[in-house]
C-alpha cells in the first residue's frame, strides 16, 4: 500500500483495516482514495475513538487563485454530504496531496516529479493528471478514517518526552 498524509492529522480507531477494506471494495486495482479532510473538531469520539460523523468531504470544484508566487489551480470542497450509497466510495475528478491511499503500484507508476523539487502549489494537479493518464481513478472514501487540525492543535504529551 501507499499513503500520503499531512502531518497534522488524527486517526480514528481501526483506521488501517477500514481504509484497506474501502480500497478493496472499489474492486479497482487502480483506485486511489483521496480527499480534503474534515476538521478534527467534534469528529472523533473521546470514549470510543471512532468517528462521530456519518458524512464525507467531497472535492467537486476548482478555481484559479493568485498569490505573490503566481497563479495556480486550487481545488475546493463542497459541504459534507451523506454518501448516496452506504459503504461505497464515490468517484471524484480530483487528487488531494494531504490524504491519499492506494495500492503500492501507484507510487511506482506515478512517482513524484523530480523536476519539481519542493513543490507545494501544483503538486495535486501534477499527481492527478499523471495518475489519470496512467489509468488511475480517484475516489472520495466511503468513511473518513482521519481528520485534520485546521485550527490550533493541542500540545501532545507523553510521546517520547514531555
Amino acid at each position: 500500500y501507499a499513503m500520503q498524509v499531512d502531518a497534522h492529522l488524527e486517526f480514528v480507531k481501526s483506521w488501517d483495516s477500514d481504509i484497506i477494506s474501502q480500497l478493496d471494495n472499489t474492486a479497482n486495482p487502480k483506485a486511489v482514495l483521496t480527499t480534503y479532510l474534515t476538521d478534527v473538531a467534534g469528529s472523533i469520539s473521546k470514549t470510543t475513538g471512532y468517528s462521530n460523523r456519518n458524512t464525507v468531504p467531497v472535492m467537486c470544484q476548482s478555481q484559479f487563485e493568485s498569490t505573490h508566487m503566481g497563479t495556480y489551480l486550487r481545488h475546493g470542497s463542497q459541504p459534507e454530504l451523506k454518501p448516496p450509497f452506504k459503504g461505497v466510495s464515490i468517484l471524484s475528478p480530483y487528487f488531494a496531496a494531504g490524504f491519499f491511499f492506494s495500492y503500492g503500484e501507484f507510487v511506482h507508476d506515478v512517482p513524484y516529479d523530480v523536476n519539481l523539487p519542493m513543490v507545494f502549489q501544483g503538486e495535486e494537479i501534477s499527481m492527478g493528471l499523471r495518475g489519470f493518464t496512467k489509468g488511475y481513478d480517484f475516489y472520495t472514501p466511503a468513511r473518513s478514517v482521519c481528520f485534520h487540525y485546521y485550527g490550533k492543535r493541542p500540545m501532545l504529551r507523553g510521546r517520547g518526552g514531555e
